[in-house]
């Protein structure tokens, strides 16, 4: 999969070419819907683009509000390598991108990558004040497809009700909406890991911009190069004045922690919400009397 960050870095492409627009930020099963249909597009010959932004769009929009991610720039471009995308598209949504009309953005768009076929989200719109909508785009001279939502329960499922779900913890409902587990790929630093007894460590990071969970325990796995810790997190969220993003991890674990740049942690399950208010360090007494002592088998 090649990455371009800004139009003059698209390479040639074997046409015809398919794209879609959008965040895709968690690659839920709706946008999932959207990248299958590309490659229906093209199974017969043909690139599948993708072009999305390195930023939320409400943190140009609404900056004082903006929407926390589910996964990184970086998680999300390596889940994309898991649908055979050829190419995406890397853009900042700033001002001057905000501004442009729908019809100057196609018009520049398709001078540097001409597409033959949109596929999108039936909530599409593009433009200053979203005003291209679908008659609009329609109207273009290139071929459009607007595809419906996909659902669980009867609700269309979007990444902002995904976020509604962390957010409450109900890991259940996001991985089903997610089609998969709910994990984080965190930069990993083995010398910010603080040992506190034979299987306890603490780790304390940041990262910007994130979807927060309640602070709990829960059952996650530690995943890197392949390699893959079944282990016990305390976490805690919280934000500062800056709206940063920190995270707070005292995990339970036999094995000695992974050295890597990046760890990916799965949350597997919701255990309890018992969190020693009085220490740094969590209690562990109730949680070690309900846990199945193979979950700290190697």
């Amino acid at each position: 999969m090649k990455v371009a960050h800004s139009f003059d870095e698209i390479p040639p492409l074997q046409g015809p070419v398919i794209l879609t627009i959008g965040v895709y930020d968690g690659l839920h099963l709706g946008h999932q819907a959207i990248l299958k249909q590309l490659h229906k597009e093209t199974r017969k010959g043909g690139s599948c683009v993708v072009l999305t932004f390195s930023n939320h769009p409400s943190t140009h929009l609404r900056p004082n509000s903006p929407a926390p991610l589910i996964t990184t720039l970086k998680h999300r471009l390596e889940l994309l390598k898991k649908f055979d995308i050829d190419l995406v598209i890397v853009l900042p949504f700033d001002t001057q991108f905000a501004n442009q009309s729908y019809n100057d953005f196609f018009k520049t768009l398709r001078s540097y990558l001409p597409f033959d076929h949109l596929i999108i989200g039936d909530d599409a719109r593009f433009g200053k004040d979203r005003a291209g909508g679908p008659n609009e785009v329609k109207a273009l001279g290139f071929d459009v497809t607007y595809l419906s939502k996909e659902t669980y329960h009867k609700e269309a499922i979007s990444s902002g009700l995904i976020r509604s779900y962390l957010e409450k913890g109900d890991l259940k409902k996001v991985k089903k909406m997610l089609g998969r587990p709910y994990s984080l790929r965190l930069p990993f630093d083995v010398c910010n890991v603080i040992r506190e007894d034979e299987v306890q460590y603490k780790w304390i990071t940041g990262i910007d911009k994130i979807c927060l969970l309640p602070s709990a325990v829960y059952a996650v796995d530690l995943q890197t190069e392949g390699k893959k810790i079944p282990a016990i997190a305390f976490y805690r969220g919280s934000q500062n004045i800056n709206k940063e993003t920190e995270l707070s991890l005292t995990l339970i674990f036999e094995k000695e922690p992974p050295t890597a740049e990046e760890i990916e942690i799965t949350f597997i399950s919701y255990l309890h919400n018992e969190l020693d208010s009085e220490s740094a360090t969590p209690s562990r007494a109730n949680l070690l009397e309900t846990l199945k002592p193979e979950f700290f088998l190697s």
